[in-house]
């Protein structure tokens, strides 16, 4: 709103552990100017609440891919594109609002020069899985079982409820063991209903994108749920030094 006549968004795609934010700056020449002198890049920040993670990704063409560790993340993300100032500069106001007067402004480095809207989204796993208790079931046992009622597509986990708490406040691992569990469902789910739930045209486009077999198309033999699942949301597991390399 601070500008007569520029424009400004950004598109952002996901594909497992990495965002891409494409950006079209159009109608002002004065932010470009920093662009080419060195003076602004664009920047892609990466948020995530729950394991305190935040980085930011520099570039200076208008593509920003920002990458990260699945295992370092866990529920919500957060992305913001844009544009921000790597050093001090003074910026041009000639294609600013009257308001600002007509005196070059001094930016600060740091300061973002142009912002889009922040994409909140979620991990894979807090995606498709949502955990509750079962009273019959034992100890360290656990049932998956697709739900579908609400028309978007995700796995019930459920588990004994003296395990429930521990599991989902401490143990990422058993997590993944449910997505594991959920992934060898989805090619039944998948005969049944094709593929009209968004989530699993995500999984396979991850998984082709990494040369993992999927389930539903040619290489459906090959398809494993453990290879496939932990590609996505990687255990975390220390190798002990008896282990092969």
């Amino acid at each position: 709103m601070d500008w007569l006549r520029a424009s400004y968004r950004a598109e952002i795609t996901i594909t497992g552990s990495a965002a891409v934010a494409t950006n079209t700056l159009g109608d002002a020449p004065e932010l470009e100017a920093l662009v080419h002198a060195g003076q602004a890049e664009w920047a892609l920040e990466f948020r995530c609440p729950k394991t305190l993670l935040a980085s930011v990704a520099l570039s200076t063409s208008a593509e920003v891919r920002c990458e990260w560790q699945s295992e370092d993340v866990d529920g919500e993300l957060f992305l913001a594109p844009g544009l921000v100032a790597v050093s001090d500069c003074v910026l041009d106001a000639s294609g600013l609002n009257s308001l600002w007067g007509d005196d070059p402004i001094a930016v600060g480095a740091g300061h973002w020069l142009a912002r889009g809207l922040v994409l909140r989204t979620q991990s894979l796993a807090s995606s498709l899985l949502e955990f509750h208790r079962k009273p019959s079931l034992s100890d360290g046992e656990m049932e998956v079982t697709p739900d579908t009622t609400s028309g978007d597509l995700r796995f019930k986990v459920w588990l004994a409820p003296n395990y429930f708490d521990r599991v989902i406040q401490n143990n990422r691992d058993v997590q993944i063991a449910a997505l594991i569990g959920a992934f060898g469902r989805i090619p039944f789910l998948d005969s049944e209903e094709g593929e009209g739930y968004a989530i699993l045209s995500h999984i396979k486009a991850a998984l082709n994108e990494a040369g993992i077999p999927a389930w539903g198309d040619e290489l459906n033999a090959d398809f494993d749920p453990a290879r496939a699942a932990t590609a996505i949301e990687a255990f975390q597991i220390a190798v002990s030094s008896d282990d092969e390399s």
